[in-house]
């Protein structure tokens, strides 16, 4: 006698996309899908923006066949700010970009809305076990791969099997720093942010993401398995050699052990658990430091295993650091053969190995260069927005701030972005567009602090706000605005359960 199959409704599709989700973040840029470009922009489709279209179009027919559309329009006042920015693209300096960007946005609120919805269509509870599965199996799959990265290139792969971005590659340091499947090591960084902030919340609260409080959860497993996902994440993001992911990581841990300590109900027990975490967290970065030093070691150029670890921490310190036994400024460029050398897509193979033998790395320490362009960019912001009433109040429209900051002769390129998506959405929106922005942050951090991992969710929103001021934009980052709203499902509010 046959089983009967089991049908597969338009929700558990939904639920199916959902658990797919940390897996198609991780892959922001590559494999990308591009149809051209022009004087201000690329035009490009990923897999995550596809995933939102798709999750939203499902969405959309879910919520609408079973009449739950109606909850949009009565929480206004989470809708002010996409419709402030909405109108902003008429008189945007870059109408084609603002539209794409409103467009975008909109399909971001839209999947918030759906996420929130989902919940009361869902069991919650077998929802989050797999979700987590899936959320930390994708995390660590993509650290193997980063760690490959690494290998491969210091043995001479070239990068279009590596997929590592031209300044990533051994030559830039005398070590690689990788970028898995995003564009830059910097997206890299901030997509394991997430996960490495909830492995260190479970060993500071003592939790286990599971459907219920199970008895056969021991201790000590427990302990392994939360303390091994601290330390390979923790090592991987430092990995990346991303100042902004790394920053953003440590001030989110420091804010979130406060929290734990302040509400923990065993002052002492709390105390031993949020030490254990850092302890970790500490063991991976010196791994990390040593690893470095040993590509430096092994890789093709002069550098030595202390001058890997010199400059990775010369980097990371903004040049504070400096242990280095050379009479080179910081940041000085060893080698620059040719211009264009450095700014064209650097290719080795297994074969010409051996021929870059002896060769020194471009950079000797801190390269001052990646922080001035940054300020200078930011300064240069809000100049242009300060520079009259109409900007500063209204802005220059949502996408204009490449071609307002090269037509007051402050880039190069109209494709010049700000750097910072706080100055750039100044410029953009101007005050108006920021006092909204403010408004939807407080509606966010009110949502937050009635859930019982309210400590976790502010870390993260920290954290993505601390990486904010390091680049600008929504396309590459969009687990900067998916992934809480996933993760508040995940956690389950006050079913979140404390090992046994």
């Amino acid at each position: 006698m046959k089983k009967p199959s089991k049908k597969i409704d338009s929700v558990s599709v939904l639920r199916f996309l959902t658990y797919l989700l940390p897996c198609v973040l991780f892959f922001s840029y590559y494999p990308i899908i591009s149809f051209g470009s022009d004087e201000s922009m690329n035009f490009e489709i990923s897999l995550p923006l596809i995933w939102l279209v798709i999750f939203d179009v499902m969405a959309l027919c879910v919520l609408a066949k079973r009449r739950m559309l109606k909850g949009v329009w009565q929480k206004w006042m989470w809708l002010l700010f996409p419709l402030y920015v909405t109108l902003s693209v008429v008189w945007s300096l870059n109408f084609v970009r603002g539209s794409l960007t409103v467009g975008i946005l909109w399909m971001i609120y839209f999947a918030g809305f759906a996420f929130w919805k989902l919940k009361d269509l869902i069991d919650v509870q077998g929802f989050r076990e797999k979700f987590w599965r899936v959320f930390f199996g994708a995390a660590l799959v993509v650290c193997g791969w980063c760690l490959a990265q690494c290998i491969l290139d210091i043995c001479g792969v070239g990068r279009e099997y590596t997929l590592m971005c031209a300044g990533c590659t051994y030559k830039m340091f005398g070590f690689p720093h990788p970028n898995g499947f995003a564009i830059e090591p910097q997206f890299m960084g901030n997509l394991l942010i997430a996960p490495a902030i909830i492995s260190a919340y479970m060993i500071m609260n003592k939790l286990t993401l599971t459907k219920d409080a199970r008895e056969d959860v021991r201790p000590s497993l427990w302990f392994l398995v939360s303390a091994g996902l601290v330390f390979l994440l923790s090592a991987t993001l430092f990995l990346t050699f991303s100042r902004g992911a790394i920053y953003a990581f440590v001030v989110a841990i420091m804010f979130m052990s406060g929290f734990v300590i302040m509400r923990a109900e065993k002052w002492k027990a709390t105390m031993k658990r949020v030490c254990v975490a850092w302890g970790i967290i500490a063991l991976s970065f010196l791994f990390t430091l040593n690893l470095q030093g040993i590509m430096a070691a092994l890789g093709p150029t002069t550098d030595a295993y202390g001058d890997g670890i010199a400059k990775a921490l010369n980097h990371l310190s903004l040049g504070a650091v400096d242990l280095r036994n050379n009479e080179n400024g910081v940041g000085n460029v060893r080698v620059v053969e040719d211009e264009a050398e450095n700014n064209e897509p650097v290719e080795n193979s297994v074969e010409n190995f051996e021929e870059d033998r002896g060769k020194e790395a471009v950079f000797d320490g801190y390269v001052a260069e990646s922080t001035d362009t940054r300020v200078k960019l930011t300064e240069s912001a809000i100049k242009v927005w300060s520079g009259d009433f109409k900007t500063a109040v209204f802005g220059v429209g949502i996408g204009g701030a490449g071609w307002a900051l090269y037509e007051n002769g402050l880039s190069s390129s109209p494709k010049e972005i700000v750097q910072n998506e706080y100055a750039s959405l100044l410029l953009e929106t101007g005050a108006a567009g920021m006092i909204l922005l403010i408004l939807t942050l407080v509606l966010v951090v009110w949502v937050m602090m009635k859930n019982s991992a309210s400590g976790m969710l502010l870390a993260l929103l920290m954290a993505y706000g601390v990486t904010l001021l390091f680049f600008s934009g929504l396309p590459n980052a969009l687990q900067i605005y998916l992934l809480p709203m996933v993760i508040m499902i995940a956690v389950g509010g006050e079913r979140l359960r404390k090992a046994r």
